[in-house]
């Protein structure tokens, strides 16, 4: 009588991987391009400026207000002093 193995895996096999999208297929949501658009924006505002560096926050928050369409009363909290 001849006696039952258990089969073996074969060790060439690759294992098998669950299909991932990669980033680079991947469609940006509306979040990313709204950050986008306030980031292209914002460097904008920063080369009409002369690429005076030190207002990054500020060419953002306009960049934003912008974008966006919040008005803002007078808050200059972001210029540099």
């Amino acid at each position: 009588m001849k006696k039952k193995t258990a089969p073996t895996k074969a060790a060439s096999r690759p294992a098998k991987r669950k299909a991932t999208p990669s980033a680079q297929t991947t469609v940006p949501g509306p979040v990313q391009d709204i950050q986008v658009r306030i980031a292209a924006r914002a460097h904008a505002l920063y080369q009409q400026r002369g690429c005076l560096d030190g207002y990054h926050l500020h060419d953002w928050l306009e960049a934003e207000r912008e974008i966006l369409g919040h008005p803002v009363m007078g808050d200059q909290t972001s210029e540099r002093i």
